[in-house]
């Protein structure tokens, strides 16, 4: 069920222009460096590493840019658990 919010999540940004993406990439700068410069503009996305983190521990942190806020809006939406200080240079905690 908690992953299928997150993906019902990712779906909904999409929607709204970003590149979401789960278990994308090994790491975060591997990561960074497959996208487009468009991409990385407004992008969403978790990594391998992170994925780990959500199996193991039901929490994750999001790499992101964009609106950081309208992330953390539709994450909630989604009935997910977010903690985010606001900071454009955090990572987006989640929990599920």
């Amino acid at each position: 069920m908690a992953q299928s919010n997150i993906t019902k999540a990712f779906k909904a940004l999409s929607k709204k222009g970003y590149f979401a993406r789960q278990n994308f990439w090994c790491c975060q700068s591997c990561a960074w460096s497959a996208m487009t410069d468009e991409q990385a503009e407004k992008t969403v996305f978790y990594h391998q590493q992170d994925a780990d983190d959500l199996r193991e521990r039901g929490t994750c942190h999001l790499a992101w840019s964009g609106n950081g806020q309208e992330i953390v809006d539709v994450l909630k939406e989604n009935d997910i658990e977010v903690d985010w200080d606001g900071s454009d240079s955090t990572r987006i905690k989640i929990t599920v």
